[in-house]
């Protein structure tokens, strides 16, 4: 297993991660926040973006953002855990555990103390895997909607 930061020929298999991670976004802005960020645009919302690969194929992806806090932390700013996401057939074989490595590595080398992330409610899996890699529950959230139209 091989966990390096994304390069530009990793776009298409990064772009696919992403739409299968949030598969209700537009495919295409995902693509374009891809582009972005490779693009070195100074208004890419990601910080950083490590991919996994076994045997040559691209299984997972982790990426960052710096927020300016997080919920939960105590210190302000704080690399947040953006998109973290392992193909099916590769999880439970380290793919995980060494992206979110690289990404805490990351985030010490530049002197930050902690690491935030998130994920609904009911995403027991990756709520597990979360705790498995030494994060802690600091809080449940239910957002709400009211259309005025």
């Amino acid at each position: 297993m091989i966990v390096r930061a994304i390069e530009s020929g990793d776009a298409g298999a990064w772009a696919a991660f992403r739409a299968r991670l949030w598969p209700r976004a537009s495919a295409i802005e995902l693509a374009d926040e891809v582009r972005a960020f490779l693009d070195g645009e100074s208004g890419a919302y990601v910080a950083v973006a490590f991919v996994a690969i076994a045997s040559d194929v691209p299984v997972g992806f982790i990426e960052l953002a710096v927020r300016p806090f997080a919920d939960g932390c105590d210190s302000a700013p704080v690399p947040h855990v953006e998109g973290w996401y392992v193909e099916p057939g590769a999880r439970g074989r380290g793919a995980g555990r060494a992206l979110m490595d690289a990404a805490e590595a990351w985030a010490r080398e530049r002197g930050f103390v902690e690491l935030a992330s998130d994920t609904e409610v009911h995403n027991s899996g990756s709520l597990a895997a979360h705790v498995r890699c030494g994060f802690a529950e600091t809080e449940r959230l239910i957002k709400l909607r009211k259309s005025l139209r």
